[in-house]
């Protein structure tokens, strides 16, 4: 049995505007907000306080074919347009990171020094979550509210 996973570029910054920050990787965030902003849950309930930080999370795509170092190569390429960008946003303070959620199976994985040496060039670190079932994202769950 091979393992699933679903993986998310986020990135926080101590002030970047959210959109820019989106224009800027040229990819729609799933989720987002600017520093100042009130919190929310993501129905809208408000929470309390205000955001520390700006953050963008994008939705990079799943599989489960237990392929996720070759996901990550694949996703490293598509955001090589951004390199100067992503500098930029590092260079003042911003933090990026694949999160992967991973389901377990019967394999690991091996995240060869290519992957890894190019993902640090470009300054996105790697964040893995292991969880024991098949995560339902939000958009997908069914409200019984």
């Amino acid at each position: 049995m091979t393992f699933s996973y679903g993986v998310s570029l986020q990135i926080r910054h101590p002030y970047a505007d959210p959109q820019k920050i989106a224009g800027g990787i040229g990819l729609t965030p799933e989720r987002c907000w600017a520093v100042g902003e009130a919190r929310e849950t993501p129905k809208g309930t408000p929470l309390f306080g205000t955001h520390s930080e700006s953050y963008c999370v994008f939705d990079l795509g799943s599989g489960d074919d237990g392929a996720l170092a070759e996901f990550l190569r694949e996703a490293v390429k598509r955001l090589e347009h951004a390199a100067a960008f992503i500098g930029e946003l590092r260079e003042t303070g911003g933090e990026l990171n694949f999160y992967v959620s991973w389901t377990l199976g019967e394999r690991g994985e091996l995240f060869d020094v290519e992957l890894l040496a190019n993902m640090a060039r470009l300054g996105i670190d790697l964040g893995i979550e292991p969880v024991r079932v098949k995560q339902v994202r939000h958009q997908d769950a069914v409200d019984i509210s």
